[in-house]
């Protein structure tokens, strides 16, 4: 589908240099020695270490893979390690069955059992950040930030998010434009949480039509009616924005009383 003018950068030099600009000071303005970031083989991952390798040098930079079932996950595991060999950087693969088998008494259903695993991959990132002075860079971009569609505490929990104000179009753009593999760039968007699951599957919208429906509601300050005028399903456009209000817990600080 066309999008709306305005949500492509004309030149994606600009927010490299921005995002590159953003990593190094803010690194350099807490004393870590680096950051450390899960790999999984997609986009978002591959792009945000690529960047951090940029602005701080691959010395500075730790990849970690964290798969269910490294077997199960090995073309996601292949790629990631293509990359962060490619990149020059240190990196290491730790398997969460056995952590997650250890919840096996709980019976948890699918969505909470994806939800543990993502949050043992962040209790396995803060482990390793805090035993080398490490800060976690997060890889959360602004369409899955803005319907939360991320795991609170999970691969919500990190110290700072490069892409956060990335739409995924802009995700994909700023990767070709950095010559990421095109078996990356190419790849369907997906947590890898469980077998066949797909971000636009799971979600039930393309991220053309987030991305378009984010962007004229946030940037554009369209309503739900005038984005429909525009050209999307009605139907598409209240779910997004539903998911949008009811994730804004998921964005924001931790409600405390007021008792002085």
């Amino acid at each position: 589908m066309e999008l709306p003018d305005g949500l492509r950068f004309d030149d994606y030099e600009k927010p490299r240099k921005v995002i590159v600009d953003f990593i190094r000071d803010y690194v350099s303005n807490t004393g870590v020695k680096g950051v450390i970031l899960g790999l999984s083989g997609g986009i978002d991952s591959s792009l945000v270490a690529t960047l951090a390798c940029e602005a701080l040098g691959p010395d500075r930079v730790r990849g970690i893979m964290l798969p269910v079932d490294a077997e199960k996950d090995a073309e996601n595991v292949a790629d990631a390690t293509e990359l962060a060999e490619s990149l020059g950087i240190k990196h290491e693969l730790f398997e969460l069955k056995e952590a997650v088998a250890a919840y096996n008494s709980l019976a948890l259903e699918k969505v909470a059992l994806g939800n543990l695993a993502a949050r043992l991959r962040m209790v396995t990132w803060y482990a390793r950040a805090n035993q080398e002075n490490l800060l976690v860079i997060g890889t959360g971009n602004k369409t899955e930030l803005m319907i939360g569609y991320f795991t609170k505490y999970g691969d919500g929990g990190t110290d700072f998010l490069p892409i956060g104000d990335l739409y995924k179009e802009n995700v994909w753009s700023l990767s070709r434009h950095m010559g990421l593999p095109e078996k990356i760039v190419n790849k369907a968007p997906s947590a890898g949480l469980w077998k066949g699951q797909t971000d636009e599957g799971e979600i039930g919208a393309t991220y053309a039509e987030l991305d378009s429906i984010l962007f004229l509601h946030i940037e554009k300050g369209m309503t739900e009616k005038e984005i429909a005028n525009w050209g999307i399903e009605e139907s598409k456009v209240q779910k997004v924005l539903r998911m949008m209000k009811s994730s804004q817990h998921k964005r924001e600080p931790l409600p405390i009383p007021k008792v002085h």
